[in-house]
């Protein structure tokens, strides 16, 4: 195909030539023409010229034999003569005339032959272009038909396991109650006969004997055991559903709840719903509108993705890993099972803190989180900045050689990623390098916004070369916004503790969630709809964790697929919600005093209410919990 199409441009490139030859000559002919009609001209004015000056010089002649004037004649002859110089410049200026019309003439065809030119070589070229974007749209896709083909090829194996582990479980279902009717078999039928015979004369002994008074206590203390052996087989119940070992092995049946398919699009966000949710889940019936969260890095978005060993290790340790590569740490408390065994879910117990240290270790401390990155800034040695990340990592005892080497792997490549495409690394790595002189005379901030809403345009400078830091000028930071610290000071904390409203909250830990800093939430932001009222509401942190936790077609669904990393981004979410409903009510209370208040010293110890009121003991200021407080004690009082 691409030698016909070449061998046909050929051709149309000759014709095209010889129409600009034929032409050519064309207008070389027309020119020769217009020169040599212009030259006939003149000799047929030359000719009426001279004949008419040879009749005046004749008159002249003739009058002098009659006439002896001889001056007279002469002027006379004189005037003839400027007569013929005067047409022979008139022949000269009209042969000029044609040649310039015939050089014009040639100059107009030499310039509609150029654009010819042009326009044959344009349409040659967007013909080229054509066949490229042809050989792109077939090359994308049978791309398509190679990953959609792969895709088939994961479903397929995940139903085949499905299937398998449903064909194991009722095998094992068909053992049973072929193990029961064994045992019901096993027994012989005179046996059982004369068991109930023995049965019917104790029963009619045992009423026999008992009198009235004790028949009624009997009643009575035969009704409480079997109300204790309700509670006990209730709680045996209980047990045995927790017993997940003898749930998963088939062991106990477990009744099947279908919710459905989660086939539902929300018809303002397209989110993806069950059938039981509620419409206004997702974006709060179309108020809630953010933008996407940008796609990963091509190397990120196959660990993510694939199936190859590298890409199971790297989600089996994304938390490790994400750790590891972070620029500020996670403070909290994490349970875990006492045994030490695996747990299947991240728990975290008390609030949860983001902290961001100085940009270099102090002497004798070797560097950790953002540290690392300044270290090396260029990253010259890999594979030490690697080893020293993963030294901060705890790792199971039980870790193989093998995979500590994927790991150490995958620290290398990702850390190099996130040096060329997260502007927070790129900017603290920028800082580390700035004079002393010149750190000393401005601080550089990460602000709780672009610029704050309160303050002046003129206060937070950019920076030159930074993306996310601004210099601060005449001031001090407000509390939201991040100093960035080249060290420790002597009399300052060590570690300094991010707001949880701040925008780059999300950002500086989960880098490998959000490896371009994509920015979270702040409280300056609104729904996307005006209320009946026309006023745009503030958009809560609850409504912007339920928009980013959905599953949209047809966008990037990274996040989703984090693994541990996801179960340790949820916990985060909520923390972070119920410290937020924490702060509200905390800074609300004479808003909801007006039906608690009368409750007030219900909740104070009878000890604190005596010191209280004899003024023996200051109490501090006492934080009341609405009833709309999920899980405080007016929560379970109003349920």
């Amino acid at each position: 195909m691409p030698g016909r199409a070449g061998q046909a441009a050929r051709e149309r490139n000759a014709a095209a030539q010889r129409r600009r030859r034929e032409r050519l000559r064309q207008a070389q002919r027309e020119a020769e023409a217009l020169r040599l009609a212009a030259e006939r001209a003149a000799e047929r004015g030359e000719a009426r010229g001279e004949a008419a000056a040879d009749r005046p010089a004749q008159d002249v002649a003739d009058g002098a034999v009659d006439d002896s004037d001889g001056e007279q004649a002469e002027a006379e002859r004189e005037a003839a003569r400027e007569r013929i110089r005067e047409r022979q410049r008139q022949r000269r200026a009209a042969m000029a005339d044609a040649e310039r019309e015939a050089e014009h003439l040639l100059d107009r065809e030499r310039q509609r032959q150029r654009r010819a030119d042009l326009q044959e070589e344009e349409r040659e070229a967007e013909r080229q272009r054509d066949v490229e974007r042809q050989r792109q749209r077939r090359a994308d896709l049978q791309e398509e038909e190679r990953e959609a083909e792969r895709q088939r090829d994961v479903e397929r194996q995940r139903q085949r396991r499905a299937d398998l582990q449903e064909e194991e479980r009722e095998a094992e279902r068909q053992r049973d109650v072929e193990r029961q009717r064994q045992r019901r078999a096993d027994l012989q039928e005179e046996e059982r006969e004369a068991e109930r015979q023995r049965d019917v004369e104790r029963q009619r002994q045992r009423r026999a004997d008992l009198q009235e008074e004790e028949r009624a206590a009997r009643r009575a203390a035969d009704a409480a055991a079997a109300a204790r052996r309700r509670r006990a087989a209730r709680e045996r119940g209980n047990r045995s559903a927790c017993d997940a070992e003898a749930v998963l092995s088939g062991r106990q049946q477990v009744a099947v709840q279908d919710t459905g398919q989660r086939n539902i699009n929300c018809e303002h966000c397209g989110a993806l719903r069950w059938p039981s949710e509620r419409a206004t889940l997702c974006c709060q019936a179309g108020k809630v509108r953010l933008e996407p969260v940008p796609a990963p890095p091509a190397l990120l978005r196959r660990l993510w993705t694939e199936d190859d060993l590298l890409a199971r290790t790297f989600r089996e340790h994304s938390r490790r890993l994400n750790t590891a590569l972070s620029l500020a740490s996670m403070m909290t408390r994490e349970v875990r099972p006492a045994d030490g065994g695996y747990a299947p879910s991240v728990v975290i117990q008390g609030r949860l803190y983001h902290r961001l240290g100085p940009l270099e270790a102090g002497d004798g401390h070797e560097p950790s989180f953002a540290q690392i990155y300044v270290n090396d800034p260029a990253c010259a040695d890999p594979a030490t900045e690697a080893a020293m990340r993963l030294g901060h990592v705890p790792l199971p005892r039980a870790t193989s050689p093998a995979v500590r080497q994927r790991l150490l792997t995958l620290l290398e490549d990702l850390q190099l990623l996130l040096r060329e495409v997260n502007p927070y690394v790129q900017d603290f790595i920028l800082a580390s390098e700035l004079p002393e002189d010149q750190v000393d005379q401005q601080q550089l901030v990460i602000s709780a916004e672009a610029r704050p809403a309160d303050q002046h345009r003129r206060r937070y400078n950019p920076a030159e070369g930074f993306r996310e830091a601004a210099v601060l000028i005449g001031d001090e930071p407000v509390h939201q916004d991040i100093v960035l610290r080249r060290r420790a000071g002597a009399d300052g904390p060590a570690l300094q503790t991010i707001n949880e409203t701040h925008r780059a909250f999300e950002a500086l830990h989960y880098v490998l969630l959000l490896p371009f800093g994509t920015d979270g939430w702040q409280p300056g932001l609104r729904h996307a709809v005006p209320n009946a009222r026309g006023v745009y509401g503030q958009l809560t942190l609850t409504q912007y964790y339920a928009y980013r936790l959905q599953e949209r077609p047809g966008m990037d669904d990274t996040l989703l697929r984090g693994a541990r990393l996801l179960q340790e981004y949820v916990c985060m979410a909520f923390a972070r919600v119920e410290t937020q409903r924490l702060l509200w009510a905390a800074r609300n209370q004479q808003a909801i005093r007006a039906d608690l208040y009368q409750r007030l010293e219900d909740a104070l110890p009878v000890d604190a209410l005596a010191e209280q009121r004899e003024g023996e003991q200051r109490l501090g200021r006492r934080i009341i919990l609405p009833a709309s407080f999920t899980g405080g004690p007016r929560f379970y009082q109003r349920r």
